[in-house]
């Protein structure tokens, strides 16, 4: 029963080590970002309560579980499931509750992490649909925008549950603020699938199409944070600052989400794996040292993407 275990762990592993190699020499950079974030990360947890640690580690193997596809594959091919999700999820929280345990003694909150991954192992499966009716049309997007489109469909549920509460607590300062970055958090989401070489013609055959795709993706993002933002100013206008800080870091991140998309892009690929490069460029947004580096990144990006472009349409 441990074998298949341990083939699925070892499978996990040589996923996350292709995703490591992938990022090439931005490991230069990567590294010392990731190593500061996880220390931070460790001292911030080191000061909570015992469930205040246990909820904030949980919540990654709660979100993986309620967005995964592969439940039912694993249980076709005879793994034995449960276990399956056991060891991953409690794999994954040992990584910042055994640290948190053992250098603040929160050995409570560890023994609360694990029965916590316990219990999401056997959460029922989220049904996605696959159903193959006509999806509606979404009227208040343009249809330029048919990244928005697919991503609303697959995660509008998320982006309804990160956004409401913005504007129901925005009495708290933190609230909206927290809204943004959240919702910012899934702009590489909205970006990692290629569409047909066609869906790109509006744009790339039109001088300074890649300008204008940044500038139509860019109102977007604007608009649908402005609400946040007007609740923001109206409760907390002594610290306005910190909602353009973060609408700056928001726009930032869209850009690199579409300039890294088109700077990989070649036809009949269906979709750009981004998520480690996009976690390393957040948290070089984050730590103001690291910022100039993730601008000429963002020059870098640019310039390799508008190269494809012409590759592509001459």
């Amino acid at each position: 029963m441990l074998r298949p275990v341990g083939l699925i762990l070892e499978i996990r592993l040589r996923q996350a080590w292709r995703s490591v190699k992938s990022v090439g020499a931005l490991w230069i950079l990567g590294l010392p970002l990731a190593t500061v974030f996880y220390l931070s990360t460790l001292s911030t947890l080191g000061k909570q309560s015992t469930e205040t640690v246990a909820t904030l580690v949980l919540a990654l193997p709660l979100l993986i579980h309620f967005n995964r596809r592969d439940l039912f594959f694993l249980e076709k091919q005879g793994f034995p499931l449960r276990l399956v999700l056991l060891a991953e999820y409690g794999l994954l929280s040992l990584v910042l509750a055994l640290p948190v345990a053992l250098l603040f003694e929160h050995y409570a909150a560890l023994a609360l992490t694990l029965s916590g991954a316990l219990v999401i192992a056997f959460l029922p499966q989220w049904k996605h649909r696959t159903g193959s009716g006509q999806a509606r049309p979404l009227i208040f997007l343009p249809y330029l925008a048919f990244e928005w489109h697919s991503a609303m469909r697959r995660y509008g549920w998320l982006f309804g549950l990160f956004y409401l509460p913005g504007l129901a607590f925005g009495s708290y300062t933190g609230a909206p603020l927290l809204s943004v970055v959240l919702i910012t958090s899934l702009l590489p989401g909205v970006f990692d699938h290629c569409e047909p070489k066609e869906l790109m013609e509006p744009f790339f055959f039109q001088p300074r199409g890649l300008w204008r795709k940044l500038g139509l993706h860019a109102a977007l993002l604007i608009i649908a944070i402005l609400p946040l933002a007007v609740v923001f100013f109206i409760f907390s206008p002594e610290v306005w600052y910190l909602m353009l800080l973060a609408l700056l870091i928001g726009l930032l991140y869209l850009a690199f989400a579409i300039l890294y998309k088109y700077a990989h892009y070649f036809p009949g690929r269906r979709k750009v794996h981004n998520s480690l490069t996009a976690g390393l460029f957040a948290l070089g947004l984050i730590i103001p040292f690291f910022a100039p580096a993730c601008l000429v990144y963002l020059i870098v990006l640019f310039r390799k993407a508008k190269k494809r472009v012409v590759l592509i349409y001459g």
